[in-house]
């Protein structure tokens, strides 16, 4: 398999693991605890556990680079979930999720030029925009009830972006093991901002401890096993805009597990994510490269 198609494959793995974020978050409080407990408890179960995994899979990955890895952490742990879990609490779910993915999109790319060299190609921005639109639609975006919430998200995605470029600057090997590290330094972040006096008055049940460790594995580890894999295969600007896709699979959930049928709106707005990730990863260079070759006949 190529590469360019295994970093389309773990992109789209993250956008459908990340799609189990705003039902899953909403759940939670609504128990009572607290946005910044509830970043901080999912990131050090999800370092409990992948961590242990991490060992086990390859010691050799944890020498190194740790100051690089503290960098990342901090915006693709602390800035994503703080910012990301506050915003849950003040804004609509499907108005966060357009937010914070518009903005890791374009932060990824727009910093990706003169970091990382990858500047954008016209399919790239075209594809970008007919995939904004279609999520919308899909999401039913609705107007902002809160421009604090629509704020945040918007440090949050631009947190996910810049993450997503430093982790491709600084060449760290995406897996368990790197996803360990960041979670041990997101931990550490996170904790200086929970009220610990606050968890005494959540109304714990297993249910609440069940949603929360589902947080912590699906979108919190394997999402960023599956994030960090295909930053290794592709442009961070790519991996963000086909991470757009997360709608998409939320609606699939909504389908198969709930019986939920998606409206004629939400259809359409389905078929231009599909159409504006596939514009998106269009490689017209790669095409062109290919014709200029001399025949050999």
């Amino acid at each position: 398999m190529r590469e360019f198609h295994k970093g389309v494959l773990y992109a789209l793995g993250a956008a459908a693991l990340n799609a189990t974020i705003g039902v899953l978050t909403k759940f939670v409080v609504a128990m009572g605890l607290q946005t910044d407990a509830i970043a901080a408890l999912k990131t050090l179960i999800g370092f409990a556990i992948v961590s242990a995994i991490g060992l086990g899979y390859s010691r050799t990955r944890w020498h190194g680079q740790w100051r690089e890895v503290a960098l990342c952490a901090f915006f693709g742990i602390f800035v994503l979930f703080f910012f990301e879990t506050a915003a849950y609490a003040h804004e609509a779910a499907a108005n966060v999720v357009v937010t914070l993915m518009a903005f890791a999109a374009l932060s990824a790319i727009v910093l990706g030029w003169p970091l990382l060299g990858d500047r954008p190609s016209f399919f790239q921005w075209v594809g970008l925009g007919v995939a904004l639109v279609g999520v919308a639609m899909v999401a039913g975006v609705s107007v902002a009830q809160s421009p604090r919430g629509v704020m945040l998200a918007a440090l949050a995605g631009t947190g996910y972006g810049v993450f997503s470029v430093l982790v491709k600057k600084f060449g760290l090997p995406g897996g368990f093991a790197l996803t360990a590290r960041l979670l041990l330094f997101g931990s550490f972040y996170l904790a200086t901002t929970v009220q610990f006096d606050a968890l005494t008055q959540v109304r714990w049940s297993p249910s609440a401890v069940g949603a929360l460790v589902l947080l912590a594995v699906f979108p919190t580890v394997l999402g960023f096993v599956c994030t960090t894999r295909a930053i290794q295969f592709l442009a961070p600007g790519r991996v963000q805009t086909l991470e757009l896709a997360e709608p998409l699979f939320a609606g699939m959930f909504a389908f198969v597990l709930l019986r939920e049928v998606p409206g004629p709106w939400a259809v359409a707005g389905g078929t231009l994510v599909v159409l504006g990730l596939y514009v998106s990863t269009r490689q017209p260079g790669a095409r062109r490269s290919a014709e200029a070759l001399p025949s050999t006949s």
